[in-house]
């Protein structure tokens, strides 16, 4: 009988502990994870890195993701899953972003450069300058820097590094019309140049 009772007391224990780590349904649907199996290879196929050097020395760093609708909905739902966003809230940020993309294409830009000078692309008068060019036609970038915490951009882009300054780079021409088609993107200044050319959607 003493037996018994200890093996009940223990059961009832671990029923009770598994319980209080159960979710509790409050009712709210909330947005599920992105797992990092889907999420990563995609970053890795709309992410392109270029290393700059004069000589031995390191004259600036670059790293671009192509902000497309398949990555940004997957950085959405990601984002969403860590916010704990419910589905009103997430729509509302979906419906957003389309309404973005259907007017302007936009990049995720981590950049390095050893003189700190030389980091100056959201200035009015930086010496770089960033284009977009399709189908002949080319369009420069306006520039800012991301307002997000390193904690948050980190989850989103784990390239970036505490010595890079991550930028948007926005380009008057929607993401819908573009992003089916190969595309350059152009860094450029007196120090140099890079180019990043990014595949068609799948």
């Amino acid at each position: 009988m003493i037996c018994f009772r200890k093996v009940n007391l223990i059961a009832m224990t671990l029923i009770l502990a598994s319980c209080s780590h159960a979710p509790i349904n409050t009712g709210t649907n909330i947005v599920g994870p992105v797992a990092n199996g889907d999420y990563y290879p995609t970053l890795e196929r709309y992410t392109k890195e270029e290393k700059k050097y004069s000589g031995f020395h390191n004259t600036f760093q670059a790293e671009v993701t192509w902000l497309n609708s398949e990555v940004q909905t997957l950085a959405l739902q990601r984002r969403g899953h860590f916010l704990q966003w419910d589905l009103d809230k997430s729509r509302q940020e979906r419906e957003k972003m389309f309404q973005e993309m259907s007017s302007t294409a936009k990049i995720f830009l981590a950049f390095f450069a050893p003189e700190n000078d030389y980091d100056d692309l959201s200035k009015p008068k930086s010496i770089w300058k960033i284009y977009l060019e399709h189908d002949g036609n080319r369009y420069e970038g306006k520039v800012k820097k991301a307002a997000e915490k390193y904690v948050e951009l980190k989850e989103l882009y784990p390239y970036l590094e505490r010595f890079h300054t991550p930028y948007y780079v926005e380009f008057q021409i929607p993401m819908t019309a573009i992003e089916s088609h190969s595309t350059k993107v152009v860094l450029t200044s007196s120090l140099g140049s890079a180019e990043f050319t990014f595949p068609e959607r799948r």
